[in-house]
């Protein structure tokens, strides 16, 4: 019998361990940013989660938007302060999962006033 994947846990246990960071939001950014909010992280789990039996996997996306300068300039130093403190985090273990292997993805403006990056990473539950 197959063993239910814990998305909501993971979810949960990564908006906690995120928001000491910034606003987190899951799984999608919304559509309409506050303008008083500089930076915001979006927690995804996209695509399938395999069962291997002895456990689980899948793929962890965290996308981290920073506003941009006046006239939609990437704030470079602040995406960046903003990718170091997401990765010193990992690895990420709880008592559910455990989420290592980072890799860095490029992003770009959003058209709506933020640059982003994204970081992927592998998800293993327990």
């Amino acid at each position: 019998m197959a063993k239910a994947f814990p998305r909501r846990d993971i979810l949960q246990s990564l908006y906690t361990t995120l928001s000491g960071i910034s606003k987190v939001y899951m799984p999608n950014r919304p559509t309409a940013t506050p303008t008083e909010v500089t930076s915001f992280i979006v927690v995804d789990l996209p695509g399938t989660m395999r069962d291997l039996n002895a456990y689980q996997d899948a793929t962890l996306r965290v996308d981290l938007f920073k506003k941009d300068f006046a006239g939609n300039i990437e704030d470079v130093n602040g995406l960046d302060a903003l990718y170091k403190s997401v990765i010193a985090l990992f690895p990420i273990v709880t008592d559910k999962f455990t989420a290592i292997s980072p890799r860095l993805a490029a992003g770009g403006s959003d058209d709506k006033g933020y640059h982003f990056l994204m970081i992927y990473a592998n998800i293993l539950t327990k």
